[in-house]
């Protein structure tokens, strides 16, 4: 399995306001005088993490058991029951409004109606709202991970869980996330100067922390450049997810000054005990 390096400073937010399939851990090893992360692989742990209203629960666990019963039937050519089964899971996906969701999501987006889209990621929270962020993992609509991309600004996170810096049995769980902030222009300077971020645990207490740069810094960034630095949360749960934006501004090419402010959004990601773990 290939190793992966993070050059980056672990910074806890304090409340104011891979690989293989396998999980993974992330170690810490000095490196050219500084802190790097390393990938590497872990066993599952044996956190619970809060089931989904019973009604969703009960949709997510048969959809799994069906679409293995599927694989089973193909695997022993009968064909027929592998038919019928796929009947029964397209019926069982029309009642799941996860689901409905996700699929109308897809299918506006691929057809370019971006309005409708817009519409549907409204429900979406909406729904999240309602069911919290595990029924919506288990759909896929939320993951580990996320990508946004805000007038060439792109904004990539991956979080990690951390269990030696966590103790359930005191309902704490510290997440890490490992953010790459690229600037995808031919012709823009950019530099970070604010973070605002809406952590949401699986009770749906929301929390918001804004403040100055990222770990301590406001990056300056050329066309075609990064930035990448890891950072942590800590929840009362096992799942929750994170979102947000940074304010940036735009140096001007006419006077040298920073003209134009733009708000760059952080894409929607899940904070999980049972995702990628790091130490």
């Amino acid at each position: 399995m290939a190793t992966t390096l993070y050059r980056s400073t672990i910074n806890l937010h304090r409340p104011t306001a891979g690989t293989s399939g396998r999980a993974a851990i992330i170690r810490q090893v000095p490196w050219s005088g500084s802190r790097c992360l390393r990938l590497l692989p872990r066993a599952a742990e044996a956190d619970t993490a809060p089931n989904p209203s019973p009604g969703i629960g009960e949709l997510i666990q048969r959809r799994k058991d069906i679409e293995l019963e599927i694989k089973l039937a193909v695997k022993g050519e009968d064909f027929k029951a592998a038919a019928r089964l796929k009947e029964e899971l397209e019926a069982l996906n029309r009642k799941d409004p996860v689901m409905v969701a996700k699929k109308a999501l897809e299918q506006a987006i691929k057809e370019e109606r971006y309005e409708d889209a817009a519409r549907i990621k409204a429900q979406i929270k909406q729904l999240e709202d309602e069911l919290g962020p595990a029924a919506l993992m288990e759909a896929g609509l939320i993951t580990t991970q996320s990508t946004a991309i805000t007038r060439g600004i792109k904004v990539q996170v991956q979080s990690f869980y951390l269990p030696t810096k966590s103790s359930p049995s005191a309902g704490r769980y510290m997440f890490a996330y490992h953010v790459t902030i690229t600037n995808e222009t031919t012709d823009a300077i950019v530099q970070l100067r604010n973070r605002h971020w809406i952590i949401t645990d699986a009770r749906g207490k929301t929390e918001e922390v804004r403040g100055p740069g990222v770990v301590g810094e406001q990056p300056i960034l050329l066309p075609g450049k990064s930035h990448e630095y890891t950072s942590g949360c800590p929840l009362s749960t096992p799942q929750g997810s994170m979102e947000g934006e940074y304010t940036m501004v735009v140096l001007s090419p006419e006077d040298g000054q920073w003209a134009e402010t733009i708000e760059v959004k952080i894409g929607k990601f899940m904070l999980d005990s049972k995702g990628p773990k790091a130490i």
